[in-house]
């Protein structure tokens, strides 16, 4: 079994450096995204482990650009790694952002295996 889900990816993710805020019930933490698509991110460093798997993000792509707040699902976590989150409630606009704005971006590099 591959637990990045290389296999399973739907999207083209992009490399990113990305400072977000990971919400945990009421208990905010911050993180960084270091791959991105429109259907999840890669955070880092790894979340402690959670009783659910459901969590909130919150993260700008630019400082131009307004935040994209959504909700995830942990779908897996390496500790030399990352924690890998589903996007499980966003916007079409905030996944069409994600994928225009690294789309146009003169470095947009997609991650291996995407």
């Amino acid at each position: 079994m591959d637990p990045t889900g290389l296999q399973r990816r739907r999207f083209p993710r992009f490399h990113t450096s990305l400072a977000a805020t990971v919400y945990v019930g009421t208990k905010a933490v911050s993180a960084h995204i270091s791959q991105i698509s429109r259907g999840g991110c890669l955070i880092s460093p790894p979340l402690p482990a959670q009783e659910t798997s459901a969590i909130k993000l919150s993260f700008r792509l630019a400082e131009d650009v307004g935040p994209v707040n959504c909700i995830g699902e942990i779908v897996y976590n390496i500790s030399d790694l990352g924690t890998g989150v589903a996007f499980t409630e966003i916007s079409l606009y905030n996944q069409d952002l994600i994928t225009e704005f690294f789309s146009k971006q003169p470095a947009a590099e997609e991650a291996a295996g995407s």
